[in-house]
């Protein structure tokens, strides 16, 4: 049964299981190391999860969870096709920036199947398809050319997750206001995107 303090410990746990993994990589992950750096006993541990996987799961079905939270709360606000567009992109970046462990567990360390599993599961996709279905709909309004909307949806995406991943993972440059520089990679994507006197039906 969840209960405040049964889910304020769990909280405590996967952060400390994203600092784990973004500092040292999977492979140093354990459940003693996890009770080691959280103070925990194995038994007191294995309250909360029976194995290390339950762990991981957890945490990833945790950051699914605030990334849909994020689209869904962009896909309802009440602004032009574009506008969404950019928001949903610069939110993104918050969710990057404010928690670059997460980021960094989420994104870049996971390269090693460790979820390909789960990835069948349209709850694990649901932040994608949300953000599918925006671009969607700002290639419905004429806004953005038309391609496939999968397909613009990579193109800005990872446009914003290139710049995001390299200000995270290279110390040695000084990448600035990291916030800024994203959201400015956001907006001239976008303007590539935006659809032009060619891409318009002749009886336009």
């Amino acid at each position: 049964m969840s209960t405040p303090e049964i889910d304020a410990v769990r909280r405590r746990l996967l952060e400390t299981t994203g600092k784990i993994i973004a500092r040292e990589g999977y492979d140093a992950f354990s459940m003693r190391r996890l009770g080691k750096e959280a103070g925990m006993s194995a038994s007191a541990l294995y309250r909360y999860f029976p194995a290390r996987r339950n762990v991981l799961i957890a945490y990833w079905l945790d950051t699914v969870d605030e990334l849909t939270r994020r689209c869904e709360a962009v896909r309802d606000q009440d602004v032009s096709p574009v506008d969404k567009l950019q928001a949903v992109l610069c939110a993104y970046a918050d969710f990057a920036i404010e928690d670059r462990d997460r980021f960094r567990v989420f994104f870049i360390e996971n390269d090693k199947g460790q979820f390909s599993d789960l990835v069948a599961i349209d709850a694990a996709v649901r932040p994608y398809r949300l953000f599918v279905e925006i671009v969607g709909a700002a290639i419905a309004a004429g806004k953005i050319r038309p391609l496939p909307s999968a397909t613009a949806a990579q193109i800005l995406w990872g446009s914003v997750h290139g710049v995001l991943t390299l200000a995270i993972t290279i110390n040695e440059i000084d990448f600035g206001d990291v916030r800024r520089l994203a959201e400015i990679t956001a907006l001239t994507a976008l303007r590539g995107l935006a659809v032009s006197d060619k891409d318009k039906p002749n009886d336009v």
